[in-house]
């Protein structure tokens, strides 16, 4: 009885080996991973801020490509909210009048060159 036992126990400790080995391998690999995606995030981020327009005058580094579509929704909303407070503004509809059409953004108002992407 002692020799199956004894040979029982060799294939456990081997098993347990091997699992332990596995386990510790993909832990291993599992916090590389993370690491490694934690150092890419952190490079695109310090990267962006090193593009993004400063509080102190700061250029951008390269331009987002879509930066004049954006100014204009910006531009657009501080002239909807300096009326939004007027009282005595109203934008009244009315069903024959299409002038509203006259004041919609074209991708030749915001875009560089007026080309269409």
């Amino acid at each position: 009885h002692l020799s199956t036992k004894s040979h029982y126990n060799t294939h456990m400790s081997f098993a347990s080996r091997l699992a332990d080995l596995a386990h510790k391998g993909f832990v291993s690999a599992a916090f590389g991973f993370f690491c490694w995606n934690a150092a890419q995030l952190g490079s695109l981020m310090i990267e962006g801020a090193n593009n993004s327009n400063s509080p102190n005058g700061g250029t951008p580094a390269q331009e987002h490509p879509q930066a004049g579509f954006i100014q204009m929704l910006r531009d657009k909303y501080d002239e909807e909210y300096t009326k939004y407070f007027d009282t005595g503004h109203r934008d009244w509809y009315d069903k024959d009048d299409d002038s509203y059409l006259k004041k919609l953004p074209r991708p030749q108002d915001y875009q560089p060159g007026g080309k269409r992407n």
